[in-house]
């Protein structure tokens, strides 16, 4: 039996150039809060004009937490291209280096 190597990254990032995950990543769950009205998360790659991997909608004031069996590949990254009453977002992830996390 494998076992898979899980990080969570928090992000409240708005829609923007920057990357919320750098280097190629499979998402395997998320979790988003949102706010006011209905809400609308759309992730991206390349950048947050890439090609859209990733377009959910939230119903007000939820909580969702989905799984993605396998994973979603986002191949150059993970960007943020709309982001409409959401509070944040939880992306869980395969185990990848950046600043401030110690290396596998």
């Amino acid at each position: 039996m494998s076992q898979l190597n899980i990080q969570a990254t928090r992000s409240a990032a708005a829609a923007g150039a920057t990357a919320i995950i750098e280097p190629p990543v499979r998402v395997y769950s998320i979790s988003i809060a949102c706010t006011g009205g209905a809400g609308v998360l759309e992730l991206t790659t390349t950048s947050n004009s890439g090609t859209t991997i990733l377009n959910l909608d939230v119903p007000t004031g939820e909580i969702y937490t989905l799984n993605f069996g396998g994973g979603i590949l986002f191949p150059a990254g993970v960007f943020c291209k709309t982001k409409t009453n959401i509070a944040g977002y939880t992306l869980f992830t395969d185990r990848f280096s950046a600043p401030g996390l110690t290396a596998g």
